[in-house]
């Protein structure tokens, strides 16, 4: 979750429509205003609710027509948790722990839960790559580094006196990042080492069809996917009243429209089947069946015993129109939003602020020291194979003169990394990172060494000229 602004105004996530009325709650801290002819009529707020015990990275709206529950998302290495808070245009209602359960469905009589996982947990394996990954596993294992030679490098910078100092025009890479739909003439189809293409439900692993650039592997048959265990589907209502429906097989969505409740499930993992140049398409096949809730929502539900129709064909599926319609969600989200930025002053409204979580010194020195251990290692070689070259190697770092520091008192503690990177030659590179949020809760930083790679390698960072004293901060 970003840093609360400095101005103490209402930062609105959404605008809600409930009646006459409009709730529209902070994307940072616990409160929302309820509107009514352009006025505020009443403040909500909820600074004892549950936030989950990492930072929060979202924050969501989803509306029910009555009412509105605010989802706290946290994205860790290790899962995903949420929690939630209802609010309708005179309450506060239920604030609930959500735990890892994913939120598929909001409608008047409460948030739909499901399982955490997809169908792609149940899919069919061929097992070849686990079997290759593991064998390199095994051949390094017990390797240490002092051990082995050299493998061949380049110098970490060029020469001195015959480099020179790109542009500003020059220093970040001119990335396409849209989709040309209408490919070249010149260009020859499966012409990529490698590929993943994907629709709705159909994932295609390729492979080059020249067998010069790439022999793709015998994979053999992969057998049948497994079907999906009995998942539990949790309603929470906006009391907090929890009705749990134990179903037969993983669901993936649901729908309430009067007496039907209609859920889309999987009774097996997605299949593999033959695709082209070698390729492995992975196809899922979901399924829907209604059921009469007329009685209430029952406390089991048998899909295999139940008549069921399959959703929509793959091959069917738009995937231009899909990302169309989530652009427009997005552009009317911030066209609700626009005309209340910097409207609403929260001084002296109580409550709108988040109460500090702290872990105790001993949690806080942990956090620290976890994200200083992710870069601690940066400059030391690692062990692979280097071409031309019988067995493992030790392959020089990108990273040179590694250097990790701690700056700022709880919560405003940073860890700050500097290093030299043989793709900025002659600057010394530095970075910080907030280690707790506003409220005292660690951010979740999981694969920072990789994205700072990425960001680094491919130049995505700012130019050379924003550089001061040799030291260029990204």
């Amino acid at each position: 979750m970003t840093d609360v602004p400095a101005a103490d105004h209402l930062v609105p996530l959404d605008v809600i429509s409930v009646g006459r009325r409009s709730v529209v709650p902070d994307l940072h801290r616990p409160v929302a205003a309820v509107v009514e002819d352009g006025a505020v009529v009443r403040w909500l707020t909820w600074p004892s609710a549950p936030l989950p015990d990492r930072a929060v990275e979202e924050v969501e709206a989803w509306p029910t027509g009555s009412g509105v529950w605010v989802v706290y998302r946290s994205d860790g290495i290790d899962g995903v948790t949420r929690t939630a808070v209802h609010l309708d245009a005179d309450r506060v209602g239920a604030a609930v722990d959500l735990t890892d359960r994913r939120v598929i469905e909001a409608e008047p009589g409460g948030l739909w839960l499901a399982d955490p996982r997809d169908a792609s947990a149940w899919m069919a394996r061929d097992g070849s790559e686990d079997d290759e990954d593991g064998a390199d596993e095994d051949e390094l294992a017990g390797l240490g580094s002092a051990d082995l030679p050299w493998a061949e490098s380049e110098p970490f910078w060029p020469d001195p006196a015959t480099w020179s100092e790109p542009n500003d025009d020059d220093w970040q890479p001119d990335v396409d990042t849209d989709v040309d739909d209408e490919p070249d003439a010149d260009d020859e189809p499966g012409a990529d080492d490698g590929h993943v293409v994907a629709t709705a439900y159909q994932w295609s692993i390729g492979f080059s069809d020249d067998a010069d650039e790439c022999d793709a592997p015998d994979r053999g048959d992969p057998g049948p996917p497994s079907p999906t265990p009995p998942t539990d589907l949790v309603r929470i209502a906006p009391d907090g009243t929890r009705t749990t429906i134990r179903v037969d097989h993983l669901v993936e969505g649901v729908s309430v429209r009067g007496d039907r409740l209609t859920l889309r499930f999987h009774r097996t993992g997605p299949e593999l089947v033959p695709g082209a140049y070698g390729s492995q398409d992975v196809v899922y096949r979901p399924r829907e069946v209604v059921v009469d809730v007329s009685d209430g929502l029952p406390t089991r539900i048998d899909t295999d015993t139940l008549d069921s129709v399959p959703v929509e064909d793959p091959a069917e599926y738009d995937a231009d129109a899909a990302d169309a319609a989530w652009e427009r969600s997005v552009e009317e989200r911030e066209a609700r939003r626009t005309p209340w930025i910097d409207r609403l002053d929260l001084s002296g409204v109580d409550g709108t602020r988040w109460p500090r979580w702290d872990a105790g010194a001993v949690g806080r020195e942990r956090s620290v020291a976890r994200l200083v251990e992710e870069f601690t290692h940066l400059g030391d070689p690692v062990i692979g194979w280097s071409r031309g070259a019988d067995g493992p190697r030790r392959i020089r770092s990108d990273y040179r003169d590694v250097r990790v520091e701690v700056e700022g008192a709880f919560p405003d503690t940073e860890v700050v990394v500097s290093f030299e990177h043989t793709a900025v030659p002659f600057l010394r590179l530095r970075r910080r990172y907030r280690v707790f949020d506003d409220t005292g809760r660690p951010v979740d930083h999981g694969y920072v060494t990789v994205y700072l790679e990425e960001e680094v390698a491919t130049g995505h960072i700012p130019p050379r000229s924003a550089a001061a004293d040799g030291v260029l901060d990204i």
